[in-house]
């Protein structure tokens, strides 16, 4: 009997281009449903809470993020990377490994952060809802992990699915606590219902593709986490830095600034996953070029800024335009005074774009040095410019602050792929005509008495003709949608 030939791996394969475009366009599709859900739940949260303890709530969150950001170290993004590049009985042991470290390890984070906490004053509520979130924040790093698989397999239908039940479940949440008139405790606590059931269908979808008992042998975390100490530091400093201006506004500014930067915040945040979304479906492709052929990593990380870089000029055109309507659907009338802070990191978004596939073709290429280098400049560079701007003009300053820390890290990425494969270094030519095709739509905010998003939708529409004219659009996005 002839030998049965293994089935090709899908990474390896023509069709993985086309299958990255389809599934960062179905990731794209389920993020701006699951955003519209974010929304309506920020929307409900910061009316019901007010300024004051909605600024509460959301320096607990940023608290959480930044202290589960250390603990957790990035070890989800070098699953992903390590699932594309091993095999058989490595992978699982490395697997079975992952999982366990980064429960425990989450679970000392939620630990640490409660005596923060405390040890910064926070009233009784603050440290119980810091305990909560941090829980929460368990199941949902275990849910991250048992993903793995979808994500390595390209299977972005399924994933998208499972991000948007955990946004709607916590929406619904959210809609169940207004109606009874619960606290800040309970806001931040009900990530802990929703982890759970997201956890048991994570299971359900990847039973068999990953090992669901975490390994709780000594030998082997250590082992993991030696190799990964580098990948590790690298990516938690990058986000640690961008959460550091929330935690330090509330440390030089009183309640109400807090509260409006909180505002202006939190959206930027959610349209900054954007980016990071999009290029963690390319990253097994990434991760797999890297290890096998620079000429195709070269190849997809052109491809990938050449998109970012015309997304990240859309974004900033939507949310400087767009703000009045955005701060008043989101927050309500009280928050008005967050505008101009939101416009400031409106701007921000174009360095938050374009910085994207560039960590990431630096993560894929094992640059672990490179990364943390810059990413602790920029995260020294934040930390001054916000302390010393927030301090003086208030949510105004603290944007100012992102805008300096953002386009810091996206300058110093450029350096680092040079000076580490510039054989891979992407070309400026296609973000050099998306600047070109968004500078003139900014215009409309001269046009007396039209609505804020009126002028918005007008802005984006101009954008998108100025772009094709530029011929500015990816060839292969244009094949895509005539074959469609």
């Amino acid at each position: 009997m002839a030998p049965v030939e293994p089935a090709e791996d899908i990474l390896d394969s023509r069709a993985a281009g086309g299958m990255i475009i389809r599934g960062g366009a179905i990731r794209a599709g389920g993020f701006v449903l699951s955003t519209l859900l974010a929304l309506l739940g920020i929307a409900l949260v910061t009316r019901h809470l007010g300024v004051a303890d909605f600024g509460r709530f959301q320096t607990v969150i940023s608290l959480i993020t930044v202290v589960g950001t250390v603990t957790d170290a990035g070890m989800g993004a070098l699953g992903l990377r390590e699932y594309a590049q091993r095999r058989g009985d490595d992978r699982d042991r490395l697997m079975r490994a992952l999982l366990g470290v980064r429960v425990a390890f989450t679970l000392v984070g939620a630990l640490i952060a409660a005596g923060i906490a405390v040890a910064v004053g926070y009233d009784w509520e603050l440290v119980l809802g810091t305990v909560l979130a941090g829980l929460g924040l368990v199941f949902m790093v275990m849910q991250t992990t048992l993903t793995i698989p979808l994500a390595a397999d390209l299977r972005n239908t399924t994933l998208t699915l499972v991000d948007l039940l955990r946004q709607a479940l916590t929406v619904g949440g959210y809609v169940a606590l207004v109606v009874l008139g619960a606290g800040v405790v309970a806001f931040l606590g009900v990530t802990v219902p929703v982890g759970i059931a997201v956890v048991a269908v994570a299971a359900l979808l990847t039973r068999g593709g990953i090992p669901l008992r975490p390994s709780v042998d000594l030998r082997e975390w250590a082992t993991l986490l030696r190799a990964a100490a580098a990948f590790a530091m690298a990516t938690a400093v990058g986000t640690i830095y961008l959460y550091t201006a929330q935690i330090l506004t509330a440390a030089v500014t009183d309640a109400h600034d807090t509260g409006l930067f909180s505002a202006s915040f939190r959206v930027f945040v959610v349209v900054a996953g954007v980016p990071p979304l999009l290029i963690t479906v390319a990253f097994p492709l990434l991760s797999r070029a890297a290890r096998d052929d620079h000429e195709r990593l070269a190849y997809a990380v052109q491809r990938l800024l050449d998109t970012t870089s015309i997304l990240g000029f859309g974004a900033a055109l939507a949310l400087v335009v767009g703000a009045p309507a955005i701060i008043d659907v989101m927050a309500g009338s009280g928050f008005s005074d967050a505008v101009p802070a939101l416009r400031i990191q409106g701007a921000t978004l174009v360095a938050t774009f374009i910085l994207a596939p560039l960590g990431f073709a630096l993560l894929s290429l094992h640059a672990h040095r490179e990364i943390l280098i810059v990413n602790c400049i920029a995260l020294v560079v934040m930390l001054v410019s916000v302390s010393a701007l927030a301090s003086e003009l208030g949510p105004e300053g603290a944007a100012l602050g992102t805008v300096i820390g953002e386009s810091t890290l996206a300058a110093t990425y450029f350096v680092a792929l040079r000076r580490t494969a510039p054989d891979v270094l992407p070309g400026l030519g296609v973000t050099a005509r998306a600047l070109a095709a968004a500078a003139p739509c900014f215009a409309v905010l001269l046009i007396d008495g039209l609505a804020s998003w009126v002028a918005a939708i007008v802005a984006l529409i101009a954008y998108a003709g100025l772009l094709v004219l530029a011929r500015a659009v990816p060839d292969e996005l244009v094949e895509l949608v005539q074959r469609r």
